[in-house]
């Protein structure tokens, strides 16, 4: 055997050989960690799952996101906590599984027409975008917190996220830029900010109706709104500048031609992509009446109780099916089949599942973490602002929100029931954004977690690297405001 010959055989064996490796790791990891002793509280359960937790992060980042998924319906099921049968059922049950699955899709005829390649031309060929490429970035931000503060949240991770994504391609980024992630997980966090704005909704509702219950102390929602707002303006205006400090290279939306990158002409248009963007205009209007005005309008209640907006993207996308141009459906379900993000789907199918489970109360890890956390932290003032932003934002990154959303409130009310000086509105509002804003760290930390990780721009090393960063950057946006307000009240 020639040398050549050795040297092929020994190239062609390494990924093999590495792929092995890996697969081992990930498997002593997940088995090895429930032979560890438990600490005080935790179950025998709950060790077996964080094992299956820490060893699919492992495989996620250093082998395969969509058969590591798959495999951990198995590792899951061997655990205890029930047949793959009953994991596979749950996984796809979550209602915010299907929205994806259906969000995809419906949203997917602006894509496939070129809709979303005419509306991204026309934003980067504007007067604003051409003044500064810093224009571009802080349009996305603005869309995803204004967007999600009348309630187009699944509009936005399912239609703008992609098209943003695709853009980025277009300009040139290659996957694992930090300009590529900067820019995504930027517009994630305008989304989560978005949603935080209004406290009488959705998710600071529970956080601030929660702690009011439990103390008995009213919440200010004005007060509130007005420093939510003053902390998004300050996330619009920081974030690119943030990004220029890190070395993002904007000169490829600087310099693009935008003709040839959108393959569209001046103003062109045709009939498709109208419909497609019109079907798009009524969703989304409808959306936001629902959010805003279904408890004045009867009709709109109903839609909102009985449709619901998963209601709502089954009839846009049998809409883009049935409807027709040149004897063509709006939108091609074959096509858009081979591009449907199969691997994004398991992703947070399984991950939406294992963080559930790891923070159930059978596993005795969420009463583990309130024991240990109590102690930490220091009696009252904006010390203890501090500490709670700084300790939330750690836990969400690696547990279940709702879960560490409830033990922080616990531990809040608590407090403040004993004496501590704690202000209420600043720790409600701390708990409502450090347990959504920036949970990207792990695929299991949110549903934009997992989207980052599997979106194919990223790269591991980017998300993680990216995430710590943006870690510190979110406790000190919310601290900025919030310190001074308590020191002031």
């Amino acid at each position: 055997m020639t040398t050549e010959t050795n040297m092929a055989a020994k190239q062609s064996l390494s990924p093999n050989l590495k792929l092995v490796l890996h697969v081992f790791i990930m498997l002593a990891i997940v088995f090895g960690f429930r032979l560890l002793p438990a600490p005080n509280g935790v179950t025998p359960f709950g060790m077996a799952v964080a094992g299956v937790f820490l060893g699919l992060v492992y495989g996620w980042t250093f082998l395969d996101i969509f058969w590591t998924s798959l495999l951990g319906v198995f590792l899951l099921a061997i655990t205890g906590y029930g047949s793959c049968e009953k994991i596979m059922v749950e996984m796809f049950s979550n209602s915010t599984v299907l929205m994806m699955m259906m969000g995809v899709l419906a949203f997917g005829a602006v894509l496939q027409s070129g809709a979303g390649d005419w509306v991204m031309g026309k934003l980067f060929s504007s007067k604003i975008a051409q003044k500064s490429p810093t224009n571009i970035v802080i349009f996305i931000l603005l869309a995803g917190v204004i967007g999600n503060t009348i309630g187009l949240g699944w509009f936005l991770y399912f239609g703008m996220f992609p098209l943003i994504s695709k853009t980025l391609k277009k300009c040139g980024y290659e996957k694992g830029d930090k300009f590529c992630y900067f820019v995504l997980a930027g517009f994630l966090m305008g989304v989560q900010l978005g949603m935080s704005v209004r406290p009488f909704v959705g998710w600071p509702l529970m956080t601030c109706g929660s702690i009011a219950s439990m103390t008995k102390v009213p919440i200010n929602y004005g007060t509130y709104m007005l420093l939510m707002v003053i902390i998004c303006a300050l996330f619009v205006l920081t974030y690119p500048l943030l990004m220029r400090l890190c070395g993002c290279d904007f000169s490829k939306i600087a310099n693009l031609d935008v003709a040839d990158a959108f393959g569209i002409k001046e103003g062109s248009i045709n009939k498709r992509q109208k419909l497609s963007l019109i079907s798009l205009l009524v969703f989304v209007v409808t959306v936001i009446a629902m959010s805003l005005l279904n408890t004045y309008v009867p009709a709109l209640k109903w839609l909102n109780t009985q449709v619901t907006v998963l209601g709502l993207m089954v009839l846009l996308f049998v809409f883009v099916l049935v409807v027709k141009v040149d004897d063509k459906p709006l939108l091609d379900i074959r096509e858009a089949s081979k591009g449907f993000t199969w691997d994004m789907l398991f992703l947070i199918a399984i991950a939406l599942l294992l963080s559930n489970v790891l923070t159930s109360q059978e596993t005795g890890i969420s009463a583990w973490l309130s024991g240990l956390l109590r102690p930490v932290f220091p009696n009252g003032g904006f010390i203890f602002l501090i500490a709670l932003a700084v300790v939330t934002t750690i836990l969400t990154n690696f547990c279940n929100n709702i879960a560490v959303c409830f033990i922080m409130i616990n531990l809040v009310s608590s407090m403040y029931l004993n004496g501590f000086d704690v202000n209420l509105l600043a720790a409600s509002m701390v708990i409502a954004l450090t347990t959504t804003i920036c949970a990207f760290l792990t695929p299991a930390s949110s549903m934009p977690g997992a989207m980052l990780h599997a979106d194919s721009n990223m790269t591991a090393s980017v998300v993680y690297k990216g995430t710590l960063l943006l870690m510190v950057y979110s406790v000190l946006l919310l601290l900025v405001v919030l310190i001074p307000y308590t020191l002031l009240t």
